[in-house]
């Protein structure tokens, strides 16, 4: 799709995360075709997908509202629904003045068959080499936790017990991560303005999808490349998403940022397979609690893309965002920064640091996921 077209379809105020050989290739369509349908999620429970009546005071009843509300701590845990994951993103400092960016995340999808993806990628901010790694079970390889969670799968862990957390990857190229994390702050959980379910999100004919964050979790612990570990330490943002809905169905540009002023900003613009926007949603959270932005308080705008030299896919990674507290500016540390999991959730998708400048600054990370499911480019 040309930038001006993209433009057009995202310039709108509104308010309302995620997956080859050239030999042998009808076998890798047919597992191509096996893994996607695997990822197909189970319908909505009726109770869900009837809601949305009216009551007695002509208000709308959100179909939300069928389902049981957000329970914390004991809905870190997994739920079994049809897609769920756990992600992990952040900027780390090394005493050195070395800085380095990484994400790890958690999937399990439950279809056809259940299975456990996990994806890590970590990038060194003062060379822009990237190292990442993916892997994929059948199953949930996960241990008992009262309240929480435990993903241990080839060498990887990722822990969790309320706002206690534990992240470690080992990636291609001998690169590795090690982290502990601690959350003093309540957990963020999203809503559409106006919705009274805190933590549910209604994405129409997708389905509905739980949804909670951790801004602001600290870390410690560890990086290591070529053999040569470093301490880091810094803020990590942690998701959490679960629920019967179709990812296959949408595609989204997603935003995680941390402000110098001490708020942080979650942002998202859901599309589907033709480039129509279908949502935008967003939250502020701060000392002071959160608060879901209003229909006309979001303007998402690409202003630059970059196209991928190996799979010719094309992202907006450069944007302008216009919010109630002012105009930021956001650009990638290093615009390759695309995840092909092809070979694990059958998808590509581009996922790395920003930088925010503008009203305020500071900075997160930018998730371009669906453009290699888009019918018109």
């Amino acid at each position: 799709m040309k930038a001006d077209d993209h433009a057009r379809k995202y310039r709108r105020r509104s308010g309302n995360k995620g997956l080859r050989p050239y030999v042998l290739v009808a076998v890798f369509a047919v597992i191509g075709a096996c893994l996607l349908y695997a990822w197909t999620p189970e319908p909505l429970p009726a109770s869900a997908a009837s809601a949305g009546s009216i009551d007695s005071g002509r208000k709308p009843i959100e179909r939300t509202a069928a389902l049981p509300p957000l329970n914390l701590p004991a809905d870190d845990a997994p739920h079994g629904s049809g897609m769920e994951w756990w992600y992990y993103n952040g900027i780390l400092d090394a005493k050195t003045g070395h800085r380095y960016a990484f994400h790890v995340v958690v999937f399990v999808a439950n279809g056809l068959v259940k299975h456990t993806v996990m994806h890590a990628a970590l990038t060194d901010l003062q060379t822009g080499q990237r190292y990442s790694s993916q892997t994929r079970t059948g199953g949930v390889p996960a241990k008992s936790a009262a309240n929480g969670l435990d993903f241990r799968q080839d060498g990887w862990q990722v822990a969790a017990a309320g706002p206690s957390h534990a992240v470690h990857a080992s990636l291609e190229g001998g690169a590795s991560i090690a982290l502990d994390l601690s959350d003093s702050h309540q957990p963020v959980p999203h809503r559409a303005a106006g919705s009274e379910t805190p933590g549910l999100l209604d994405f129409g004919m997708s389905g509905i999808s739980y949804y909670y964050s951790r801004p602001r979790i600290s870390a410690q612990g560890e990086v290591s490349i070529g053999g040569k570990p470093v301490q880091v330490s810094g803020d990590v943002w942690f998701d959490h998403q679960w629920g019967d809905f179709d990812v296959l169905s949408l595609g989204w540009n997603w935003f995680a940022l941390h402000l110098a002023d001490g708020s942080d900003v979650m942002l998202y613009a859901l599309f589907d397979t033709t480039g129509r926007q279908v949502m935008t949603a967003g939250t502020v959270s701060n000392a002071r609690g959160s608060h879901p932005l209003k229909p006309d308080e979001i303007e998402l705008v690409p202003v630059n893309r970059w196209t991928s030299p190996s799979t010719k896919i094309s992202y907006p990674v450069d944007w302008r965002i216009r919010l109630p507290s002012g105009e930021l500016s956001i650009k990638p540390f290093f615009a390759d920064s695309e995840f092909d999991s092809q070979k694990t959730t059958a998808n590509i998708y581009w996922e790395g640091p920003v930088r925010v400048t503008g009203s305020s600054t500071g900075e997160g990370f930018l998730e371009l996921s669906g453009y290699d499911r888009l019918k018109i480019r």
